[in-house]
């Protein structure tokens, strides 16, 4: 079970493993976010279907936002991946800045290694006000969607 907001706006620092019916409990409240809801679970299938691990959500999508910007996104795939043998389906997914031109969304693709995802995380864990507070981040395991 997701944990409630800590200052009224975001998740409280640290990962928080859900189900995506938690996530669409959750976040999938208005017309907008409804609509992101309907567009991650095409993405999530297809990355599911890649044989990626999992995914982080990050950002004003799992944030108290009633109109958030975006959904922000991390995948993980496994540390031996070749991206040369990947589908042109996959493969789409991890060329990540065609996708922000497409979708408006950030996407990021990172491999399984615990040292990469911690610095990235790092930086998406803060919030982009004032004091760059910590804020949550949700982790959605592909293999139970």
């Amino acid at each position: 079970m997701l944990p409630a907001f800590y200052d009224g706006e975001f998740l409280p620092d640290g990962e928080h493993p859900a189900t995506w019916v938690e996530v669409v409990q959750r976040f999938g409240g208005n017309a907008l976010r409804k609509n992101f809801c309907e567009r991650l679970i095409t993405f999530l299938q297809r990355a599911k279907r890649c044989g990626f691990l999992r995914v982080y959500l990050f950002g004003s999508f799992i944030s108290a936002k009633v109109d958030p910007g975006d959904v922000d996104l991390m995948w993980i795939h496994k540390q031996d991946l070749n991206y040369d043998l990947l589908s042109r389906d996959c493969h789409e997914l991890v060329e990540t800045s065609e996708l922000k031109q497409r979708t408006g969304w950030d996407m990021f693709c990172c491999s399984d290694n615990p040292t990469v995802i911690n610095e990235f995380m790092a930086i998406w864990r803060k919030d982009k006000g004032p004091g760059r507070r910590p804020r949550g981040v949700i982790i959605l395991d592909l293999e139970h969607l």
